[in-house]
């Protein structure tokens, strides 16, 4: 009993920590319509994206936003668009910066 307990608690944490690497990058269980949908989660209320935000909240915002496939957003790809064109400037500039930072931002593009 006790080993089977063992064999199920290690194979629990080895899929938790290969999985949490992925959800990081926000590609595990989230489709593209609720990245958008979290990603504006990010820009409301007491806990929104500032100037003053740590470094890591400004990744997680910057680096999500710019995972969305557009073509796979159905009624707000125009919503997405819309911003993206209008705030591409300040988008580049958070890239630069996350970069300056040392931020992973390979998955990050603004192509």
């Amino acid at each position: 009993m006790n080993k089977f307990f063992l064999i199920i608690i290690a194979i629990f944490l080895f899929s938790f920590s290969s999985n949490a690497n992925d959800f990081s990058k926000f590609n595990i269980y989230l489709t593209d319509v609720e990245k958008f949908d979290l990603w504006g989660n990010y820009n409301r209320g007491e806990n929104a994206v500032k100037p003053d935000s740590p470094d890591e909240l400004k990744y997680n915002h910057t680096c999500l936003f710019l995972s969305i496939d557009e073509e796979k957003l159905g009624m707000k790809k125009n919503a997405y668009l819309r911003y993206k064109k209008v705030n591409k400037s300040k988008l580049a500039q958070s890239v630069e910066y996350l970069k300056s930072k040392s931020f992973d931002m390979i998955n990050c593009s603004l192509d």
